[in-house]
C-alpha cells in the first residue's frame, strides 16, 4: 500500500491536528475586536477624562447646576439615561442650559463646573472625580479584553487577574459614587 505522503487522517492539516484558520479569519476577527474596543474605549473614556477636569477643577468655571428633568433616549436597542439642567455661574450669576450628568437627580443642586463650550457641566469634587472614574475604568476593561482575545503576552497569568481585580475595582467605586455620595 503507497502512503500519500501526508501524516494523519485530516486534509489539509500538517501533523493531522485541528483544521487551522486562514489568514483572512484571523486578520478580520483582529479588525473587528479591534475596531469594536477602540469605538467603546473612546465613548466610555473620553467623556470620562472632561469629567475628571471639571472634577478636580482644572477646567470650566464654578457655579452650581440644577438638574431639571431626565428622561430615556433609546437607540435601537440601548437605553441611556439623559439629563438636562440649567447653571448658574458663580461669579456672574448667569444662568445657561446645559446637559447635566446622566446619575443625577432631577430637582436636585450641585455644585459643578462648566466646560468652556458651555455646553456641558460636571459634579465638582470627590463625587465627580470617583463617578467618572466608572467610564474610565470600563473603558479599560474593554482594552484588556482586547488584549485576551489577540492573545497578547502581557494579558495572561498572574497580571491579567491585577489587572482586572483593579479594573473591577475602579468600576466599583464609581458606582457606589453615583448612587451614594
Amino acid at each position: 500500500m503507497r502512503s500519500s505522503g501526508r501524516r494523519g487522517g485530516s486534509r489539509g492539516t500538517p501533523g493531522g491536528g485541528a483544521p487551522r484558520k486562514s489568514i483572512f479569519s484571523e486578520v478580520a476577527l483582529l479588525v473587528v475586536v479591534t475596531v469594536a474596543t477602540v469605538g467603546w474605549t473612546l465613548t466610555a473614556t473620553v467623556p470620562a477624562v472632561v469629567d475628571i477636569g471639571l472634577a478636580t477643577g482644572l477646567t470650566g468655571a464654578p457655579g452650581s447646576l440644577t438638574v431639571l428633568e431626565c428622561h430615556d433616549s433609546r437607540s435601537g436597542r440601548s437605553s441611556r439615561q439623559m439629563c438636562t439642567g440649567r447653571f448658574v455661574y458663580d461669579v456672574t450669576g448667569e444662568e445657561v442650559a446645559v446637559g447635566a450628568f446622566s446619575w443625577a437627580e432631577p430637582g436636585s443642586v450641585y455644585p459643578a463646573r462648566i466646560t468652556a463650550g458651555r455646553d456641558r457641566a460636571g459634579f465638582w469634587g470627590m463625587k465627580g472625580v470617583l463617578g467618572a472614574l466608572f467610564n474610565f475604568f470600563l473603558g479599560l476593561v474593554f482594552v484588556t479584553m482586547t488584549g485576551m482575545l489577540l492573545r497578547l503576552r502581557f494579558f495572561r497569568g498572574f497580571t491579567l487577574v491585577v489587572i482586572f481585580a483593579v479594573e473591577f475595582a475602579g468600576v466599583a467605586v464609581g458606582i457606589v459614587a453615583r448612587a451614594f455620595l
